[in-house]
């Protein structure tokens, strides 16, 4: 997972964490009506995921995230950077020898900082990047620990939209209207 400010100088998170899931914050509601019929209501997901980010002032995130820090920094335009997410076959480690691939995503997020400061083992500044954007499907290739990221073509991704969409669908249409 890496972070970018620019889109285009992204730090690679993790090195001091042992865990960098997604909480998908699912809004669902489960209802009982009165004559004991259950229904489920599914609003979508706002996905979101904390960084115990230690700071290095050689990442390209560094000055971002402190001038959010020292400014308490509300404004979407200062605190929107781009999260590039990839599911790879190989550790990232295995980069700086080999380019891998594999699927992901990129998309904007928030940033908002939660603390500010450290213990004595260094500086360091959490934050919880929130997802704000649709997300972007491609394609991830990673060199030196280094990613590039090569969208889904359009017709592609419209394509399997509507595969799973016509998963959801009704019984297909017989072709008969009411009145025959």
């Amino acid at each position: 997972m890496w972070l970018s400010f620019d889109d285009e100088n992204f730090t690679l998170l993790g090195k001091d964490s042992d865990d960098l899931s997604i909480e998908t914050n699912p809004d669902t509601e489960q209802t009982k009506n009165v004559l004991g019929e259950t229904t489920f209501s599914h609003n979508g997901y706002t996905p979101s995921i904390a960084m115990d980010y230690v700071a290095r002032t050689e990442d390209s995130i560094y000055e971002p995230l402190q001038d959010i820090a020292n400014g308490l920094l509300v404004d979407d335009e200062l605190i929107t950077a781009t999260l590039l997410v990839a599911t790879l076959t190989e550790e990232v480690k295995d980069s700086d020898t080999k380019t891998l691939t594999g699927k992901g995503f990129k998309v904007p997020a928030r940033i908002v900082v939660d603390t500010d400061g450290r213990d004595t083992s260094g500086y360091g500044i959490s934050f919880t990047a929130y997802e704000s954007g649709n997300r972007i499907q491609g394609t991830v290739s990673v060199a030196d620990r280094k990613p590039t990221f090569t969208p889904k073509a359009a017709e592609e991704s419209t394509t399997f939209m509507r595969s799973q969409a016509s998963k959801l669908q009704a019984p297909e249409d017989t072709g008969k209207s009411l009145s025959d």
